[in-house]
């Protein structure tokens, strides 16, 4: 059945149920359906619940483009695309650009990869005219659309899943050309990550928001007992993904309040905005007292 047909039955129903007993009648009718419905449903639910038409926002093309790290066989992305793909209603379009190699992600030498993500997208927009964009970024992907998102106001993303996120924490979200919200984009946050942190430290631009989140308004951060790369098994694409991608529906992480106080390492390495002008001020000298002893300085 269509994810459309399957939320207009649901809403026909909800429709002739009092209000005080929606709550008890739409579990029923959750259960009399296969579990592989559950996840619609329950987006469905909610989004009769805040008075939205169920089926035409079922019947709208989303597409879903998914930007990897720096490793170019990113075998995630056909992974997702096998389990978010819905015939008519979703299509998902694995993303990529030539090998970035740690001296190129250590390094300036990133326009490369923005500029071919940028015109990718554009030509998704171009393909598929009134469409949902959704973007699924991982890693480096992550810094990727955090650029474009600055720098290029005609590509309209309607929702944004991030996660193994480098962006920096501070990074300005009430800034962007179009409006992020809660609801609109959520920061996968891996608790056992440290590579967020890593990046910070060793490099410019990146930050450490896949570690420890954003902590503003305007995204939801999610957190999980993950690694960087933990987030691609097919248990959370059914249960966290698919409902967001979908219908923009947030489902919480049982994670989020029951996650310990990050390792004290990991938090005051975090937390030192100067490593980068110390070791920078360290090789410069180090340059120089060399360049000395050669008579060239």
């Amino acid at each position: 059945m269509k994810p459309e047909d399957l939320l207009q039955r649901l809403k026909e129903f909800l429709s002739g149920i009092p209000d005080n007993e929606v709550v008890s009648a739409f579990r029923g009718y959750k259960a009399a359906h296969p579990k592989e419905q559950h996840s619609i449903l329950d987006v469905g639910f909610d989004l009769f619940c805040n008075g939205l038409d169920l089926a035409a926002t079922a019947a709208k093309l989303t597409v879903v483009a998914l930007l990897h790290g720096i490793r170019t066989a990113a075998g995630w992305q056909e992974k997702a695309r096998a389990a978010l793909e819905a015939p008519n209603s979703v299509k998902v379009v694995p993303i990529g650009y030539r090998y970035m190699d740690v001296v190129r992600f250590l390094g300036p030498w990133r326009g490369h990869a923005v500029e071919r993500v940028t015109r990718e997208l554009r030509d998704l927009q171009r393909l598929n005219p009134g469409c949902e964009l959704v973007v699924m970024a991982h890693s480096f992907g992550t810094y990727v659309i955090s650029r474009i998102l600055k720098d290029s106001p005609d590509i309209r993303i309607q929702r944004l899943l991030l996660c193994g996120s480098i962006i920096p924490a501070a990074y300005r979200w009430d800034q962007l050309p179009h409006e992020f919200t809660d609801k609109t984009c959520v920061n996968e946050v891996g608790t056992r990550d440290v590579w967020p942190v890593f990046a910070r430290v060793a490099s410019w631009g990146y930050g450490e928001s896949g570690s420890f989140g954003f902590k503003t308004a305007r995204v939801t951060d999610r957190f999980f007992d993950y690694g960087h790369s933990d987030f691609f098994t097919d248990e959370h694409f059914e249960r966290f993904w698919k409902p967001f991608i979908a219908h923009g529906h947030v489902t919480p992480s049982p994670w989020d309040s029951a996650r310990p106080t990050p390792p004290w390492l990991l938090s005051v390495l975090g937390g030192l905005p100067l490593i980068k002008g110390v070791l920078f001020f360290l090789v410069a000298g180090a340059v120089i007292f060399a360049l000395r002893l050669l008579g060239l300085f």
